[in-house]
C-alpha cells in the first residue's frame, strides 16, 4: 500500500469515526427529547382520564423504554456502518436491514418487558399490567420501533454524507494548493481543471458554471467554494457581482454603467456584470 493509499484510507476511517460518534450523541439527543415529551403527554392523558396514578408514573414507563432504546442505539448504528446503502451493496443492506429492524422490535420490547417486571414492584407494590396480549403488545411497540430504527439509520446516514463532504472539501483544498488544479464535481463525473485556466464563473442554483480555457463545466459547488479553491492554487479570483467570479488576470477593461455598477470585459471578449457592492474588491 502506498503513502498516499495509507494516508486517504486512514483519513476516511477517521471520518467514520466522526460520523458515528456524531450519529449516536445525537440518536441519544433525540431519544431524551422523545422521553421528556412522551412522558410529558402521558402524564397529561392519566390526568384527563381521572386514573389513581403517582406522578411519577408516566415517567418510570417511558424511562423503562427509553432505557431499552439506548442500549440498542449502538449494534444499530455499527449495522448501519457496515451495511450503507452504496451503489452495489443496497440489496445486501436492504435484506439486513429488514431482518435488523425484527430483531431490534423483538429485543426492544422484551428489554422493556424486563425492566418494567423488574422495577414495578419496588416502586409501584404491584406486577406491571400490559392490558393486552404479548402479541398485541409486541405488534403495537414494533411499529413505533421499526419508525425508531429507520430514523437512527437516517441521523447515521446524513452524518456520514457530512462527514464524505468535509473530506472531499480538503482534499479539494489540498490537491488545489499542491497541483495547482481545481476538483469539478459534474454529475456522475469528477473533473480536474487547470486553475490558470480559469477565466469566469457564473452561480446557478446549487451549481456553478464555471469556464476554463476553451471549456465550460457546470459543477456542483457554490462560487464561494471555487473561489477558495482557486486562491488555493494562487489564482486572482475576484466576485464582481453576488453571482459572478472572474480571474483578475483574464480583464481587460472596466466600463461603468452608471449608479456604481460596471461592466466587465474579459479577454475573447466576453462582457460579464459587476455590482457595486463588490467595485472596491474588483479596483484593489
Amino acid at each position: 500500500m502506498t503513502g498516499t493509499s495509507s494516508t486517504a484510507l486512514t483519513a476516511d476511517r477517521e471520518a467514520d469515526r466522526r460520523a458515528l460518534l456524531r450519529a449516536g450523541l445525537l440518536c441519544a439527543a433525540v431519544i431524551v427529547v422523545v422521553y421528556i415529551v412522551n412522558s410529558l403527554s402521558v402524564g397529561t392523558e392519566i390526568v384527563r382520564s381521572g386514573d389513581d396514578q403517582p406522578g411519577h408514573y408516566s415517567w418510570v414507563l417511558e424511562g423503562t423504554a427509553v432505557t431499552a432504546m439506548l442500549i440498542l442505539v449502538p449494534p444499530v448504528l455499527w449495522l448501519g456502518m457496515a451495511f450503507p446503502f452504496e451503489r452495489g451493496r443496497w440489496r445486501t443492506a436492504l435484506a439486513v436491514h429488514l431482518a435488523a429492524v425484527l430483531v431490534y422490535g423483538a429485543l426492544q420490547v422484551a428489554l422493556m418487558s424486563g425492566f418494567r417486571a423488574l422495577v414495578w414492584p419496588p416502586i409501584f407494590d404491584r406486577p406491571f399490567g400490559y392490558g393486552d396480549t404479548l402479541w398485541g403488545t409486541f405488534v403495537y411497540e414494533f411499529r413505533k420501533q421499526a419508525a425508531a430504527y429507520l430514523g437512527f439509520q437516517l441521523i447515521l446516514s446524513t452524518s456520514r454524507t457530512m462527514e464524505r463532504l468535509r473530506l472531499e472539501a480538503r482534499a479539494a483544498r489540498q490537491d488545489a494548493r499542491a497541483e495547482q488544479r481545481i476538483t469539478l464535481k459534474c454529475g456522475g463525473r469528477t473533473i480536474f481543471a487547470e486553475a490558470a485556466d480559469f477565466r469566469v464563473a457564473r452561480a446557478a442554483g446549487n451549481y456553478v458554471e464555471a469556464s476554463f480555457g476553451t471549456r465550460e463545466h457546470l459543477a456542483r459547488m457554490t462560487l464561494a467554494e471555487l473561489e477558495t479553491l482557486l486562491r488555493e492554487a494562487g489564482i486572482d479570483a475576484v466576485r464582481v457581482h453576488r453571482s459572478w467570479l472572474v480571474n483578475r488576470a483574464a480583464i481587460t477593461e472596466i466600463t461603468p454603467t452608471g449608479e456604481g455598477d460596471v461592466t466587465i470585459t474579459l479577454t475573447g471578449g466576453d462582457e460579464v456584470p459587476g455590482s457595486r457592492r463588490y467595485r472596491a474588491g474588483l479596483e484593489d
